[in-house]
């Protein structure tokens, strides 16, 4: 992905585990990178092999629902469990202009328009909001499990949002990771928070990271 560039722009990077793929949204749809992407990861991991089909069909739709929904840029999770199945998550990031007033985009704001629901037993859905320190600077932290829309459906999903106003007044970033296995709710929270919490902003041209990089224009 393209670095910040001089003054003009201000990029942003986080970091993914080494499992996870990552790739240009705008590539992903409409060119062959994800199936070069997947065949060389699969080189370096054979045990891969059998589950190439499924892969492919589920990085197609991440790329789909990422370009739909207006993301940036997109990585995904797609790590077979012996006969288990597959443990399966997916990071958007979006950019949004956010309030007219800058004032309305702080932490504090953003917070106070978003309803928290407690946990309640018999029922799947909660959510939890707070206002967290991060290496880019303070933000509202989303966490809970609620209907998403993944591949065209509606289920139940671990979700975690990170919503952090743009330096320089320019709007609000809003990372979201989303798993469909609800049964591992907390595990999946505790790497989403690990995956949030190295998120950066990038000012300098070339300035050296090991994760993702994009600039926002």
């Amino acid at each position: 992905m393209p670095p910040a560039s001089a003054a003009t722009a201000l990029g942003f990077t986080f970091r993914v585990p080494e499992s996870w793929l990552e790739f240009d949204v705008w590539r992903a749809t409409r060119t062959g990178d994800l199936a070069r992407e997947l065949d060389s990861r699969i080189a370096q991991a054979p045990e891969l092999t059998p589950h190439r089909g499924t892969l492919l069909k589920a990085l197609r739709q991440a790329a789909a629902d990422a370009e739909r929904h207006g993301a940036v840029c997109c990585a995904v999770m797609l790590d077979p469990v012996g006969d288990a199945g597959m443990l399966a998550a997916t990071l958007l990031v979006f950019q949004t202009d956010g309030a007219a007033d800058p004032a309305n985009n702080a932490p504090e704001v953003i917070a106070s328009q978003v309803t928290a629901v407690a946990p309640v037993e018999g029922q799947a859905h909660w959510r939890r909001v707070e206002i967290v320190e991060i290496p880019a600077g303070r933000a509202v932290r989303v966490r809970g499990v609620e209907t998403a829309a993944m591949g065209g459906r509606s289920v139940d999903c671990v979700v975690m949002q990170t919503l952090i106003p743009v330096p320089h007044e320019r709007g609000v970033l809003n990372m979201v990771l989303t798993s469909p296995q609800v049964e591992l709710a907390e595990p999946m929270l505790d790497l989403f928070d690990a995956v949030s919490s190295t998120l950066t902003w990038l000012t300098t041209p070339g300035q050296d990271t090991n994760g993702s990089e994009t600039s926002l224009n």
